[in-house]
């Protein structure tokens, strides 16, 4: 049998399908506000070009032709034959019809497509596939756009009818300077009445991640605000109300939602009817959304409702209000009136003239439930409040040159099966993260099979800021590669488990708000082997332009976090990952050991590579969990990873060599003595260029990085 790679390049290769994936630069500029697009308000930053086809790409075998077409259309009747001349209206009639003739025993070699003819959808409901809706090698099903892009799966409405605010419409926290500026719609001339409750979720401890469906509103294909003060950066606790003993290492605070603040600016906020505070309450990695209760403008003393942010709050903590009428003051922001069933909006140009839309949909887009060789091809899936696309189980399904776009949660979800990918595909503007990916067996470490090439995944945690990055991965054995993922206020990626590949990708603008963070994080399990990160170009992670609040711990291009072992990380370029005396490297190593950093090139890193070295009690105790757990077979472990078998011993012992630095501070920050570096240097000034982003190193101790091999590439799927 054929790999899913081989069959996905022979899907997006067959002879006549025309796809694109429009790059970055194809795109308009988001509003580089933060707030108003998943990702923090970055600098511009150059991508690389768009390679043409480059020798790592995937291959490309014979698709087998379908032999039967069906057709869906916007004017078509669910009441037709699915012929061209008599087409299904709807993609659930199509599935149905496949399933009749798959029952009488007449799907044919070669298989089916269904040809999705231009036009908008309206999505009301999950299309769902299940497992007698799968194809075979033989005779795969394929839901392919006849146009790429120009079929479209719409999960929201359109609003129309909007007029300019009045006195007698009452909202009287608005801001008087504003308040002329602001247009209203109600939501019943529309047919929306059936309002989604406002709970934006985020991060807390113990009760891992509350997310809630949401409406978001589109004006022009941009996301505009929940109304928020102040309208850059944050607010700060000065005091906690109640005096608990709760502290972290450098900060005071209180398991009770109680706290001052400072300035006069929360006064304001005493009359809001549905307010939100968003805040990294405790640490600078852990945000949520909390509910108002009150707000004393006289003791500057605010209420949260229960329950609380499990790590409590502290003193000097970061928030700032959402969905507040009284900070309605800006292009680009708006109100929910849940109670009056009506938007508030301050546009940034004139909503008569403009396509101003809200999602609705309150589940997924599309499942597929145990199915296996189906694809989808050219389709655009948008506006919708929860995650689009889920897939579970099976194996061997693919979407390729599609679009994800507009959602309040996930783009693509792959839970279990073997063998899916995703190829040439635009992921953008979402409330959560772009990818989550896992499949393969750790216990005995099968292979999952999973991939995920040439796609360009951005604009993300406009919702939840953190742990939503580009891609979670877990499980074993998947390749991440040739993709562009940029403008994410939290990681680009966070990888777990065992045997993955991630190599030829381009990732900036990332960890822009969050902390103690890096462009890929890897976190608390010393059984996670076997990864190796080569060939990708991570540049521009952080804040490293220094403006704004500076991270207390630190941000990386590789974070290699609470113990992660025997990782290879080589030929890859770091440009401007490391910023600050005091925090993390270019490559940041917390705990752990067998990590191998080899033959990599660092460029205007405050430190190239930083560590914080664990004492050998907490290690011992750290480490005999993890080889007990049942989450691994401990015997084929040892086997495939010999090191495991002096684990406990030698705590932080990791191989630095033949790194070279242009323009960096420091080699080796916060080193432990047992460190084996060795051949890496500091280039002089005149030793190195990188203002044509070429690579005209000529050293015999290090290895050629094949730049032009890295990042986005044109193949037929992504621009014929």
């Amino acid at each position: 049998m054929k790999n899913i790679q081989s069959w996905a390049a022979s899907l997006v290769f067959k002879p006549g399908l025309r796809l694109v994936v429009l790059g970055l630069a194809s795109w308009p500029a988001l509003f580089s506000r933060a707030g108003q697009t998943g990702g923090a308000a970055g600098p511009a930053v150059a991508p690389l070009p768009v390679r043409v086809h480059p020798a790592t790409a995937m291959a490309s075998p014979a698709w087998p032709r379908p032999q039967l077409a069906l057709h869906v259309a916007p004017g078509g009747r669910d009441t037709g034959d699915g012929s061209a001349g008599q087409p299904f209206a709807s993609l659930e009639r199509a599935r149905d019809e496949i399933r009749a003739r798959r029952q009488a025993g007449s799907i044919p070699v070669g298989g089916v497509e269904v040809l999705v003819h231009p036009g908008e959808y309206q999505v009301r409901q999950t299309f769902v596939l299940a497992e007698r809706d799968s194809g075979t090698e033989s005779a795969p099903i394929l839901f392919r756009a006849v146009d790429r892009g120009s079929a479209c799966f719409r999960g929201g409405a359109r609003l129309t009818g909007w007029r300019k605010l009045s006195d007698t419409d009452g909202y009287p926290q608005l801001p008087a300077e504003a308040r002329a500026q602001v247009w209203i719609l109600d939501l019943r001339t529309c047919g929306l009445t059936n309002l989604l409750p406002l709970k934006l979720g985020g991060f807390a401890s113990g009760n891992g991640f509350r997310t809630h469906p949401a409406h978001e509103l589109f004006f022009n294909g941009q996301a505009m605000a929940l109304a928020r003060g102040p309208n850059e950066g944050f607010l700060r606790i000065s005091q906690v109300a109640v005096k608990d003993g709760t502290q972290g290492y450098d900060r005071q605070g209180s398991k009770t939602g109680r706290f001052f603040f400072e300035g006069d600016r929360p006064r304001r906020w005493a009359s809001e009817p549905d307010l939100l505070l968003y805040g990294y309450w405790f640490w600078d990695w852990a945000d949520s959304y909390e509910r108002v209760a009150a707000v004393d403008p006289e003791q500057r003393l605010i209420t949260l409702a229960q329950p609380w942010h499990t790590y409590g709050f502290s003193v000097g903590a970061p928030f700032y209000a959402v969905n507040a009428l009284s900070e309605l003051d800006v292009p680009g922001e708006w109100f929910l009136d849940r109670t009056g069933l009506k938007v508030l909006l301050y546009p940034p140009s004139d909503p008569r003239a403009a396509a101003i839309e809200m999602s609705t949909l309150d589940a997924p887009m599309v499942e597929l439930r145990n199915v296996s060789w189906v694809g989808f091809t050219g389709l655009t899936w948008e506006l919708g409040s929860a995650d689009a696309i889920q897939v579970s189980g099976g194996a061997h399904c693919l979407l390729a040159g599609c679009v994800v776009r507009h959602f309040a949660g996930n783009g693509v979800e792959i839970r279990g099966g073997r063998q899916h990918g995703l190829r040439s595909c635009d992921i953008y503007s979402l409330g959560r993260g772009g990818t989550a990916i896992s499949g393969g067996d750790r216990r005995t470490l099968e292979p999952g099979g999973h991939f995920l090439e040439n796609c360009d995944i951005h604009d993300l945690s406009r919702i939840d800021h953190t742990y939503t990055p580009a891609v979670i991965l877990d499980g074993v054995g998947h390749r991440i590669a040739h993709n562009r993922m940029h403008d994410i206020r939290s990681s680009a990626m966070r990888v777990g488990g065992n045997d993955h590949r991630i190599e030829y990708n381009e990732v900036y603008n990332a960890v822009t708000e969050s902390d103690d963070q890096g462009g890929v994080d890897m976190f608390g399990n010393p059984t996670f082997r076997g990864n190796v990160y080569r060939y990708n170009y991570w540049h521009h992670i952080g804040n490293w332009r220094g403006a704004g609040d500076q991270p207390k711990c630190g941000q990386a291009g590789i974070r290699l976090d609470d113990a992660i072992c025997g990782t290879h990380i080589y030929g890859n370029i770091f440009e401007r990952c490391s910023a600050g005396k005091l925090g993390f490297g270019g490559v940041q190593i917390h705990g752990g050991k067998d990590n191998l950093v080899e033959n990599n090139l660092f460029i205007e890193c405050s430190a190239m590579v930083s560590c914080s070295p664990w004492d050998d009690k907490r290690w011992r105790n750290f480490v005999a969990q993890a080889l007990d757990s049942r989450e691994i077979d401990r015997a084929l472990y040892e086997r495939r990873y010999p090191e495991l078998a002096g684990l406990a011993e030698n705590a932080n012992r990791n191989q630095i060599r033949r790194n070279l630095g242009w323009r960096c501070g420091e080699l080796l920050r916060r080193a432990p003595r047992n460190i084996e570096a060795a051949g890496n240097v500091l280039l002089g000034e005149q030793e190195f260029s990188w203002d044509a982003r070429s690579l005209p190193l000529n050293r015999p101790d290090f290895d050629p990085i094949p730049l032009a091999e890295i990042g986005l590439y044109r193949d037929a799927a992504f621009r014929p």
